[in-house]
């Protein structure tokens, strides 16, 4: 299946990684639709942005470059797993994860209990391939905003991507592990 990827320019981003390439793709919900969160990414006062975006209907939109670091993870909370995907990598646990991430919201309109479509599926698998394939080797996680984020965002990316069994899926059709409580 072909994805075409719209490419955007967030300046709501920091240019290059100085701190090194990415360790793992980090999966969002948008806990709206995708029209509120391109004008967020696209207003330089937000201070909010994501490498990429995608649809329910499998619209796959690129905000920052992933050679660039995107404002999307937040801060690292009491009772994050980050620390684990961090070690493992050999990356400071205390770096804010923005540095060595890359970035994926996910639309839901807002109902946490929406199903993944087969296209947003398959959109999120393209632009985390096109992720994969700009850092082969140091792409290794695919993580949940609620690992880095366990108070505020616990619930990000939510049910309808882990208990549906398609965020095991995603991270077994790319390849990548995950990190578990």
């Amino acid at each position: 299946m072909t994805v075409a990827v719209r490419r955007w320019r967030s300046s709501n981003c920091w240019l290059g990684r100085p701190y090194g390439p990415p360790i793992a793709f980090v999966l969002h919900s948008e806990t709206g639709g995708e029209s509120g969160t391109v004008a967020e990414f696209l207003n330089s006062s937000s201070q909010w942005s994501s490498h990429y975006t995608v649809g329910l209907d499998g619209t796959l939109d690129c905000y920052v470059d992933p050679g660039d670091r995107a404002w999307s993870n937040g801060v690292l909370e009491p009772g994050n797993l980050w620390t684990r995907v961090a070690e493992a990598c050999g990356v400071d646990v205390a770096l804010n994860p923005n540095h060595v991430t890359v970035s994926c919201e996910t639309e839901d309109l807002g109902e946490p209990d929406r199903e993944v479509t087969d296209c947003q599926f398959n959109a999120v698998v393209h632009a985390a391939r096109e992720a994969k394939g700009r850092y082969p080797t140091s792409l290794r996680y695919l993580v949940r905003h609620s690992d880095i984020s366990p108070q505020s965002r616990g619930s990000c990316p939510g049910d309808r991507w882990v208990a549906s069994g398609r965020f095991q899926a995603l991270a077994d059709e790319l390849g990548l592990k995950t990190v578990s409580s």
